[in-house]
């Protein structure tokens, strides 16, 4: 269970540096591309590729959702990668997909407690944007504060929507493991 956990959390972590950095260096595809084999492998190795299939469709909608809402709020734009300004980027819909691949592996303890997944998005989205920024893929926009208070409550409202799901549809599952590790 452990080795699941690290290799889902790496392969997370790697799309999100791959998604980041390619908006940042100009090349969005590039990172887009990564996170997607990324989610392909995810499903490879899942046992229960119906249910993470699922998950990502829903959260990758939400997401959509959420970062519209934020463009639309004039929470931040994008240094490349956006076809159309009022839209998000591929880029940041695939790191959607990836953030669900996350939710009954190595974010689990987090994402089946709806308090704890509401403070991990109120503190969490804010600060991935700032380190968004910091890299160079986005730029938030001023007021500052007020947009990193609606990026809060907009994701603490959507981690409270993932655990309420994740919750429903993993009722009494053990602790998921990949096939490969055994």
């Amino acid at each position: 269970m452990r080795h699941t956990r690290l290799v889902n959390y790496a392969l997370y972590q790697l799309g999100w540096v791959a998604c980041v950095l390619g908006s940042a260096w100009h090349r969005p595809w590039t990172g887009f591309l990564i996170a997607t084999i990324l989610v392909g492998v995810h499903l490879r190795l899942s046992r229960e590729r119906t249910l993470d299939t699922r998950l990502i469709v829903l959260t990758t909608t939400v997401g959509a959702v959420v970062e519209f809402s934020q463009i639309e709020a004039g929470t931040y734009r994008f240094t490349s990668g956006a076809m159309i300004d009022a839209l998000p980027p591929a880029w940041l819909l695939a790191m959607w997909a990836q953030f669900a691949t996350t939710f009954r592996f190595s974010l689990r303890g987090v994402i089946m407690r709806p308090v704890s997944a509401a403070l991990f998005g109120a503190v969490g989205g804010p600060l991935a944007f700032l380190a968004g920024e910091r890299l160079g893929a986005v730029i938030l926009l001023p007021p500052l504060t007020q947009g990193l208070v609606r990026l809060s409550l907009s994701w603490a409202v959507a981690l409270v929507v993932f655990s309420a799901v994740v919750r429903r549809i993993t009722r009494g599952e053990a602790d998921p493991i990949y096939r490969s590790a055994r």
